[in-house]
């Protein structure tokens, strides 16, 4: 053992060298201890991986990939629609760009770039990645499917090295047999972890045929465009003073359901829908035919597929009857359904496929229709292109209210149309059984907390709070005028003169009526260029930029 030496009798110039000596060592050791770290690290890279981390080194040549599908759903308002286009900058995000940022923060894809707008190349390089519907800006979607290869927990082969038997990293050993669902990546619940909250993944596919193609496959698009009857304010005033319409004597704001109904179901069949879209001239389309299984115009059932009609499930009941709710204080309170106005209605319409703003286009035509503006023949005379080769110049019906309901992928020999992917969908029994077998406090990614009903109802019931608010304040509004509507319902607005105006309201699926001035009907339009002469017009525009270029 070292004797301790005794500095009380050395002279301060030997313990200002004996300092001096003391902090040379300790610095020497600091750096070799430093660089035996780093040392250690840079050989033993397999054993300190960071996976996940933005800054961690990952190598997807690692881990083996599958190719399955996905079921979207989202609210469109905050998007500039589902698809991005490099070199194409946009005002507001789009689906895509979100859903790229979610697969590639969780390593699910290998993306060496973030999506931009200044790029030309695809971001979905090397994923196998179709898409089926490209809705536009503001549209929502329940059912949008895509199709992409993404990383898998199946182990890659074994392979030899040396002597020595090696297996890849990728989740499952090889020695167990891997169970294409039950020991895969929840797919579904890693992805809506970091997906915005108005986008969530509701369901994937394992196992998709060997063609598939989200776009290609798809064998029926099922849209639905919701509207409020009335449609807007009413025109207040006694039915006497009311002004008699185009069509039928009625009040402004209220829509002729079965008028509608009635020209809905023109639409059903093999047409050519050039008159009802907007002509894209970069495509060059020259086919307009379009097949529609189903056209109609139907009200909202709460119950069944109504806002939150699952409410309205036994499962989710206070007590046995909806109808019978039993008050604390003894008397039995019963649901008021008297007063139904105003009602929600739907134009649904399934087909093999859509041209662009095709559904908006018919929307729009159903609505001066149910005004009295126009006839339902009026359908029959813009599916005529022989006689009718121009599509007369009319706006669109609004975006907000259009919704892709479905997109479903059957069988050829499958005569009833039945969607034949196998989805397995956020809180299946099936998967939650399993992961229940390896772990008894497994999170419910559907119903507990943070699942994907919770973080929906968190939505829902925001902008319900906006509805009341919004309604009840719209009540007070009327209730002050005149004093009396509400307190005598039969007499109040016999008092009243109808509002007489010179511009006709216009609705086209917005919050509110446009100011038309005097309506003109569609066939007294002007009309645009046929489609042929749109597509020259372009190709020669083309020819004649890329001369220009390069001169």
């Amino acid at each position: 053992m070292t004797e301790q030496a005794d500095y009380s009798q050395w002279s301060s110039e030997k313990l200002i060298e004996r300092v001096t000596h003391l902090e040379q060592q300790l610095r020497e050791q600091i750096d070799k201890n430093t660089a035996q770290s780093k040392s250690k690290a840079n050989s033993s890279p397999a054993q300190k991986r960071n996976r996940s981390g933005p800054k961690g080194q990952f190598d997807p040549s690692k881990y083996s990939t599958r190719f399955i599908a996905l079921k979207l759903a989202y609210l469109g308002q905050r998007y500039n629609g589902f698809e991005f286009s490099p070199g194409n900058p946009t005002p507001l995000s789009t689906i895509e760009e979100e859903l790229h940022r979610a697969l590639t923060l969780t390593r699910l894809i290998y993306s060496s770039s973030k999506p931009s707008v200044n790029e030309s190349t695809s971001i979905w390089e090397g994923c196998d990645y179709s898409k089926c519907g490209r809705t536009d800006k503001g549209v929502s979607a329940f059912g949008q499917v895509v199709g992409i290869r993404v990383r898998s927990n199946r182990a890659l082969e074994r392979r030899i090295s040396g002597n020595a038997e090696e297996k890849e990293p990728g989740g499952s050993n090889l020695t167990t047999p891997f169970h294409h669902v039950y020991d895969e990546i929840p797919y579904a619940q890693v992805l809506n972890n970091v997906l915005p909250p108005d986008i969530r993944v509701l369901a994937w596919c394992p196992s998709p045929p060997a063609s598939f193609s989200a776009r290609f496959s798809c064998t029926e698009r099922q849209y639905r465009y919701y509207f409020t009857q009335p449609a807007f304010s009413p025109t207040v005033g006694s039915h006497k003073s009311l002004p008699s319409g185009a069509m039928r004597s009625s009040r402004e704001g209220w829509l002729d359901i079965q008028a509608m109904r009635s020209a809905a179901r023109k639409f059903k069949g093999l047409h050519d829908f050039r008159n009802f879209c907007k002509v894209d001239a970069s495509k060059q389309i020259e086919n307009f035919s379009r097949k529609i299984f189903y056209a109609d115009v139907q009200e909202v059932d709460p119950s069944q597929e109504g806002p939150v009609g699952y409410l309205d499930l036994p499962c989710f009941q206070e007590s046995k009857s909806k109808d019978e709710i039993p008050a604390s204080n003894g008397p039995i309170l019963r649901s008021s359904s008297s007063f139904v106005a105003p009602k929600l209605y739907m134009f649904k319409v399934h087909g093999t496929a859509f041209l662009w703003h095709q559904v908006r286009h018919m929307a729009a035509i159903l609505f001066l229709i149910g005004q009295g503006l126009e006839s339902p023949s009026l359908i029959d005379t813009l599916l005529d292109v022989e006689h009718m080769p121009q599509k007369p110049m009319y706006e669109m019906a609004n975006d907000a209210p259009l919704v892709l309901e479905d997109c479903i992928f059957a069988k050829k020999e499958d005569l009833a149309g039945l969607d034949s992917l196998e989805w397995v969908y956020v809180g299946d029994q099936e998967q939650r059984s399993n992961a229940n077998a390896k772990s008894s406090k497994k999170k419910d990614d559907k119903y507990g907390f943070g699942g994907v009903v919770d973080e929906l109802w968190k939505i829902w019931r925001s902008r319900k709070i906006d509805e009341v608010l919004a309604g009840t304040m719209l009540d007070v509004a009327v209730r002050g005028s005149k004093g009396s509507l509400y307190r005598d319902r039969n007499r109040g607005h016999e008092t009243l003169t109808a509002v007489q105006t010179e511009s006709q309201k216009v609705f086209q699926g917005g919050d509110g009526p446009r100011s038309a001035g005097k309506y003109i009907p569609i066939l007294k339009r002007p009309r645009m260029e046929t489609v042929s002469a749109i597509n020259e017009r372009y190709v020669k525009k083309k020819r004649l930029n890329s001369t220009v270029g390069s001169e």
